[in-house]
């Protein structure tokens, strides 16, 4: 029985604006009067709401405590970028409109402040505007190879170029007409993506697994049948 039907090739958008949040190392906070940017102080928690830990300084915990009820209107913003250097390395977008209030922890010092912002609404631009329907963002998860996935590609790119362009024989023949580089640009549970650069513009190209993954072993094991397809197909013009 082919179960290949049965099996998604892509994440939906529920899933990407979830990894999107865990896998970013920086965010922007924007309310009525005043935005911070962020860098290595938040994370998401299992229904997608974003936690803050803050100096008590910081003027979004000013603003959260001033805030009427001490619940504050966010909009958080948050970027994913291409795995290695390429052009127009910003490849999505997230938006996530929520309400910022104070968590009380006596365990943390009086420097320092927690904030939740549960969320909303919320929205992914990938190419085009996505409005994700909350009650899915919140039943979906992070893509669980997004903590290594980076580290795997920017090793392939430095390390295989030999290995990218077999996997580039996957691709159809009109993907690549004028190819003048592809990089590995994306991986998660369904696959690997490659970005065919042109002299002109680009084009993203996923192959799917077989099967969805679950650990980084058995994204390497796909990757090697990937691998085996294209050693039996001749690079394009020969």
């Amino acid at each position: 029985m082919d179960t290949r039907t049965h099996t998604p090739v892509r994440p939906n958008w529920a899933e990407r604006a979830r990894t999107v949040l865990a896998a970013a190392a920086s965010a922007s906070v924007l309310w009525d009067g005043g935005r911070v940017d962020l860098l290595g102080c938040h994370h998401d928690d299992p229904l997608g709401d974003v936690i803050l830990t803050l100096q008590s300084t910081s003027t979004l915990v000013r603003a959260t405590r001033e805030a009427v009820k001490g619940d504050l209107t966010v909009t958080i913003e948050l970027t994913e970028l291409c795995a290695v250097s390429t052009r127009e390395r910003v490849r999505a977008r997230v938006t996530l409109g929520g309400r910022m209030s104070e968590i009380i922890d006596p365990e943390l010092p009086d420097s320092s402040a927690r904030l939740l912002a549960r969320i909303t609404d919320v929205n992914l631009d990938e190419a085009e505007s996505h409005p994700v329907p909350l009650a899915q963002y919140r039943d979906s998860e992070p893509d669980p190879l997004h903590l290594g996935a980076a580290d795997q590609l920017q090793h392939l790119a430095a390390h295989h170029p030999d290995a990218i362009e077999v996997l580039s024989r996957l691709c159809t023949r009109e993907a690549l007409l004028g190819v003048t580089r592809v990089l590995p640009i994306a991986l998660d549970r369904y696959g690997i993506v490659l970005r065919v650069e042109r002299l002109r513009g680009h084009e993203d190209v996923r192959l799917p697994f077989d099967q969805r993954v679950d650990t980084g072993a058995a994204a390497a094991a796909e990757l090697r049948r990937l691998l085996g397809q294209g050693t039996r197909r001749r690079p394009c013009g020969k």
